[in-house]
């Protein structure tokens, strides 16, 4: 059963690199922010620094193109539940 207003996640067929970009996109912003935003020293493992950085990105880092929201309050506001 498909609920109205929500998406179902894709993957992008062999020899169709689409999905690809976004997530090479992403991937850099995690290392800019990471090693040169939030000076990360390696004390910790990278799964945990990981971790931390989507839940800062998520609930804590306002966005511009979001209206200076984070993406769980844009997501509260705008978004059905799915």
């Amino acid at each position: 059963m498909r609920l109205r207003g929500c998406k179902t996640r894709s993957m992008s067929r062999a020899g169709t690199p689409t999905d690809n970009a976004a997530m090479e996109s992403i991937n850099g912003w995690i290392k800019a922010e990471l090693f040169m935003d939030l000076h990360v020293t390696g004390e910790k493992p990278v799964k945990e620094e990981v971790d931390d950085y989507i839940l800062f990105f998520n609930e804590q880092r306002p966005a511009y193109s979001l209206g200076y929201l984070t993406p769980k309050q844009y997501r509260e506001r705008h978004m059905p539940i799915c």
